[in-house]
């Protein structure tokens, strides 16, 4: 997949009514079937990426839309909070950027996004779009998540290590290595490698001795 990076403002979305320019005029919410949310979202998704390449902002906006998706997980009622209607378009900008951002000023990539977004009436897929941005710009710039979970603190030479291990099974020009601790994996870890799993845990190994059992 190709991401053209050198599009003009007017070339930016091909899909109608997602241009990034204008301002907002409403927040009535089309109405659209649960089946068209991916379709919906990815569309959102490239408009954004495009502009934000356009604008140099993309590593910048990657960082927002994944710090969006943290905040959709760890405060599961803000899903319900972008689907109230009382809101108005300003709260719900205001929302979804600090969901994004925090504390910390937005890009006017972002910003622009989200006006465009709650103009639509779109403010409820933006946990979607964040996800399918990252997506997308991970196939742009060649990127392979990773993930070790593992029952205890590694050192900083081990992780480092495991790395470079995995960045040498790959084409990829990068790959984004991330450490987690679950003790109730009780010893062994986890590997997440883009869409593969490898579970070599203590706990999955106990739970496959008792299905065995349980099935003599």
């Amino acid at each position: 997949m190709q991401i053209n990076c050198a599009l003009s403002p007017s070339s930016l979305l091909a899909a109608p009514c997602l241009s990034l320019a204008g301002p907002v005029v409403s927040t009535i919410k089309p109405s659209y079937t649960k089946v068209d949310t991916g379709i919906i979202s990815n569309r959102y998704a490239k408009a954004l990426l495009r502009f934000a390449c356009e604008q140099g902002d993309e590593d910048k906006v990657y960082a927002e839309m994944a710090q969006a998706a943290k905040s959709f997980i760890d405060v599961p009622t803000l899903q319900a909070a972008v689907q109230n209607p009382v809101l108005t378009a300003e709260q719900l900008a205001k929302l979804l950027l600090t969901a994004a951002c925090g504390e910390q000023k937005p890009t006017a990539t972002l910003s622009k996004f989200v006006s465009l977004l709650v103009s639509k009436g779109r403010a409820d897929i933006m946990l979607f779009v964040a996800h399918a941005y990252g997506t997308l710009y991970r196939a742009h710039k060649q990127i392979v998540q990773t993930k070790l979970i593992v029952p205890a603190p590694l050192s900083k030479d081990n992780v480092e290590r495991m790395r470079k291990l995995l960045a040498s099974f790959t084409d990829a020009k990068h790959v984004e290595f991330q450490v987690r601790e679950d003790p109730s994996l009780l010893g062994g870890f986890v590997l997440e490698y883009d869409t593969y799993r490898m579970d070599a845990s203590v706990k999955a190994q106990l739970a496959r001795i008792k299905r065995q059992l349980a099935a003599n």
